[in-house]
């Protein structure tokens, strides 16, 4: 009897009567043709699509500062190694506990132990599937100083206050958003509420550039930060600094 519906099941699967794809085609020919222009620009990946794109997201969600990246795994590494990295003023230390929910994605947890912080699985709301702010609190020791909080599929849980209590405690929130582009909390959208968050344009997800993700900040030093870790420690912007610098110097020396 089992073996049969079991032989049943597999049946309908294959004829796909209970399967769904991951996603409809998100491409349609405008968005092909466009992608086919910045091709022939040959301008693959800092290019003038690229700040266009990070500056209208940036409008659109109300966020501070945006920085495109290659995923919304790699958002989510930067944000954690510019917490730790010995520039910020009040960076994180090796062995500093990051509370993260039980829920999660390997690149949600992943980066918290590559930047060598120790991270504290608990438990989250069944009716949301993301952490609350009891569960945090009964779970924040001494030697929390920060909490990742994934909102799962448009989901979250009291964020505004989970924010609130971060912040008074002087814990480091960061936002992984990459499920829930476009909801909202309390008509503020998800994903600005955090010191940093993370976004994702995988193909399965609300809007795609194929691969791809944004990293959130809300100062200008965090932004710089990001900027140079995402390009390796090399600050893309220098030369243009120095020369602006030395135009000016000229200008001044000529009057």
């Amino acid at each position: 009897m089992k073996k049969n519906i079991l032989k049943l099941f597999k049946k309908k699967i294959i004829n796909s009567e209970f399967s769904y794809p991951l996603h409809e085609d998100a491409l349609n020919e405008k968005d092909l043709a466009e992608g086919l222009k910045v091709l022939i620009s040959r301008q693959l990946t800092m290019s003038k699509k690229t700040k266009e794109f990070e500056t209208y997201f940036q409008k659109k969600l109300g966020l501070r500062y945006c920085l495109m990246v290659n995923s919304g795994s790699s958002a989510n590494l930067l944000a954690l190694f510019a917490l730790i990295n010995p520039s910020k003023k009040k960076h994180l230390k090796i062995g500093d506990e990051c509370l993260i929910p039980a829920v999660c994605w390997s690149t949600s947890l992943w980066p918290v132990i590559q930047a060598g912080l120790k991270p504290k699985l608990i438990d989250v709301d069944i009716n949301t599937f993301s952490l609350n702010l009891d569960t945090i609190k009964k779970n924040v020791t001494k030697k929390t100083k920060a909490i990742m909080l994934i909102n799962v599929l448009g989901n979250t849980s009291e964020i505004d206050k989970i924010q609130n209590f971060a912040k008074k405690n002087n814990i480091y929130l960061i936002e992984d958003n990459c499920e829930s582009l476009g909801s909202k909390y309390k008509k503020k959208y998800l994903g600005t509420f955090g010191d940093f968050s993370s976004f994702s344009f995988y193909y399965s997800h609300q809007i795609t550039s194929g691969e791809g993700g944004m990293v959130a900040c809300k100062t200008k030093k965090d932004y710089e930060l990001l900027k140079i870790l995402r390009a390796h420690g090399w600050d893309r912007d220098i030369k243009k600094k120095i020369l602006k610098k030395n135009l000016i110097l000229l200008i001044l020396d000529s009057i």
